[in-house]
């Protein structure tokens, strides 16, 4: 995450949704932002608040910290999903930027892009081994069956303490949807949006790929399933639709 201290701007860089490009403009249009974790460049939105000290993470002790465990053990059983402890505000108005993604789209040009990057070292992380070494349908299997990449309902902490102030916009417009949200913002700075560490200009196979995964393309869908209920409509198109609810 980048965030600039002047403006209270952050921006989430979720994998292969155009974060080079905008971490570049960022810098260039915010020159004071900074890397909240250096190494990390996709660190979940929570996560980077709370190094970025933007929120304190809610300690429990005691009795309260018996039933917050007993609670996160229920909602991991129940839901799949992990119960995180509360966070309190250090600098509230701080607001995020994030883009996403059609997330099967999404999926075919991560795996497309670790499959062909020249890493110095091979990284030892097994989604990007499998997209190194495997088929599109184990890497993908992983993914979501194996919880290995967050859905964006998790990595933007969707509901959260500054999901109100939070702007998603649609990868598939992003120029406008850049535009509509410095307009909203007050960034009076709009550098050149440059293309960079993009994928080859030839279009994805996604019906090859599709029909590889098979019945996984369902689990794929229901994984993301924010995405397609709620994210198609409350991301920022650059068509003043935009966002009407938090």
């Amino acid at each position: 995450m980048l965030y600039s201290d002047s403006t209270a701007v952050a921006f989430a860089h979720y994998p292969k949704t155009a974060g080079s490009s905008l971490s570049a403009w960022i810098r260039a249009a915010l020159p004071d932002a900074r890397e909240v974790a250096p190494g990390d460049p996709h660190i979940a939105v929570r996560d980077a608040l709370v190094q970025a000290g933007l929120v304190s993470s809610g300690a429990r002790t005691g009795l309260g910290r018996v039933r917050f465990t007993i609670a996160r053990a229920a909602t991991r059983l129940l839901t799949g999903r992990k119960l995180l402890p509360p966070v309190v505000a250090t600098r509230p108005g701080t607001r995020i930027i994030g883009v996403i993604r059609e997330p099967f789209e999404m999926l075919v040009s991560l795996y497309e892009f670790w499959r062909r990057h020249p890493f110095p070292v091979e990284p030892p992380q097994p989604l990007i081994r499998a997209a190194r070494t495997d088929t599109f349908r184990a890497f993908a299997a992983l993914a979501v069956d194996g919880r290995q990449l967050p859905d964006y309902r998790q990595f933007f902490d969707v509901g959260g303490l500054f999901w109100p102030d939070t702007r998603l916009l649609d990868f598939a417009s992003l120029e406008p949807a850049l535009m509509q949200v410095c307009d909203e913002l007050g960034i009076s700075q709009r550098p050149l949006l440059k293309r960079l560490n993009a994928a080859p200009r030839t279009k994805h196979c996604l019906g090859a790929y599709r029909a590889e995964a098979g019945p996984l393309v369902f689990r794929i869908r229901s994984y993301f399933g924010w995405y397609y209920d709620e994210g198609v409509r409350v991301m920022l198109r650059g068509d003043c639709a935009g966002r009407t609810t938090a």
